[in-house]
């Protein structure tokens, strides 16, 4: 009798067990699927972000995840960037895209919303380190771009 119980508790568990495992999954996936529209920024130059170059173009930045972003181009265009956060001591007046630019080549650097002093920043690449180790000729610089809002549906 005592073993039918132990079973069937257990069993209880498992199955309990089991569907939390599922619904935190499935909520995951969910949030997967519906990414956080951040803006929009004309980008009049080719970039880099990590180790793939995208063409100038009009891009949709979306928040994927805390540390993710999807960038969605002209064309067939996109990339997903890893990022981290960061701050500045006073909110930002307008949402701006910031780039660094060593010689020719400009690499994705920050992104900062408006009314906000919380931005995201990618890491610098390989690819862009190796471009300033390289740089013997021209002081690396930056360069700032308006970012625009999208609007909510």
């Amino acid at each position: 009798m005592k073993s039918t119980r132990l079973t069937s508790i257990l069993g209880s568990n498992l199955i309990a067990c089991a569907l939390t495992i599922g619904s935190l999954a499935s909520t995951q996936f969910a949030s997967a699927q519906s990414p956080t529209p951040l803006a929009e920024a004309n980008i009049p130059f080719a970039f880099q972000t990590g180790s793939q170059t995208l063409p100038a173009g009009t891009y949709r930045i979306n928040r994927q995840s805390n540390h993710l972003i999807l960038l969605r181009g002209p064309g067939q265009a996109s990339g997903f960037v890893q990022t981290y956060d960061t701050t500045k001591n006073h909110p930002a007046d307008h949402g701006t895209i910031v780039f660094d630019r060593v010689g020719d080549k400009y690499f994705l650097r920050q992104i900062w919303t408006a009314g906000s002093a919380d931005g995201i920043e990618c890491p610098k690449s390989r690819a862009e380190k190796e471009s300033l180790l390289a740089s013997t000729t021209q002081a690396p610089g930056s360069t700032v771009l308006a970012l625009n809002v999208v609007p909510k549906h």
